[in-house]
């Protein structure tokens, strides 16, 4: 692939809203925690001082090989990716092993420590948790441990006076339940406000459209802020240089309808991603 530094290639996001090849198991867990630092920041800025605005650790337990991928690359804490798309030294780790007669190549599942952030908005006075904003991530959407263990921790805020902020930016997975929504747009926000549990306020979108403001809900009396994530995700992908890391030749990861796969290839083509 070309690198972002030659004027043929734009450093803005082609897409009006999310981008789905920010959704690759490569890039998915950075995205994620600057997602988290932007909306923090942002956030941070934008609330009454009468509030902490925090970002927190979760470490799940997750079992691998998951149900999706088929198999699971070792991801060091830091790495560097040849552009094209060819692996380094870690490559070696995940060789499949030769078979020799009778024996099978197999995948041994194990366990292992997922480390996620979100926000906390609490009451500066009376440490009270008021919200709790979420961006989930594949491992919180497939089948497993790490659902269960997301759920659990969903089901006990919606039993308590929190605030929820869930924002669903990946196609992988199933979405959380949500009785009333029949669609199938792939990304959603869902915003559960503590005393009118247990309705809520989903906003579904796709693909072709851009990503609507996420609402925060505050104490009583104090205004929701509205978190521009659009206008986020646009400004992380072009600052920093998430061009150089997409390879648009390819299909994203994760789902596809036929309608979007037309549309993307369409619209890649048309602004001299694709050939």
């Amino acid at each position: 692939m070309v690198l972002a530094r030659n004027a043929e290639i734009p450093l803005d996001n082609p897409f009006p809203g999310m981008n789905p090849y920010l959704e690759s198991a490569r890039l998915w867990p950075g995205v994620h925690n600057l997602i988290i630092a932007e909306m923090h920041h942002y956030l941070r800025r934008r609330v009454p001082f009468r509030y902490f605005v925090i970002m927190e650790e979760r470490a799940g337990i997750g079992i691998h090989p998951p149900p999706e991928p088929a198999y699971r690359y070792i991801k060091p804490d830091l790495g560097i990716t040849d552009v094209g798309g060819r692996p380094g030294l870690a490559a070696d780790a995940v060789a499949r092993p030769e078979t020799d007669g009778d024996a099978v190549p197999v995948l041994v599942p194990f366990r292992e420590t997922v480390s996620e952030w979100y926000i906390t908005i609490s009451d500066r006075n009376s440490d009270e948790l008021v919200t709790i904003l979420e961006v989930l991530s594949p491992s919180n959407k497939r089948s497993g441990e790490g659902r269960i263990q997301y759920e659990d921790k969903r089901n006990s805020i919606f039993e308590s006076s929190t605030h929820l902020v869930e924002v669903d930016l990946v196609r992988q997975g199933q979405p959380m339940p949500a009785q009333g929504y029949d669609g199938d747009a792939p990304y959603r926000h869902l915003v559960s406000r503590g005393p009118t549990r247990p309705a809520a306020t989903l906003y579904p979108f796709g693909l072709q459209s851009p990503i609507p403001d996420v609402a925060v809900p505050l104490l009583a009396g104090d205004a929701e802020p509205k978190i521009p994530l659009n206008e986020l995700l646009h400004n992380l992908y072009r600052d920093d240089y998430y061009a150089n890391y997409v390879d648009y030749g390819t299909d994203p990861e994760g789902p596809l309808s036929d309608a979007d796969r037309v549309w993307v290839d369409g619209l890649l083509r048309e602004k001299g991603l694709r050939r």
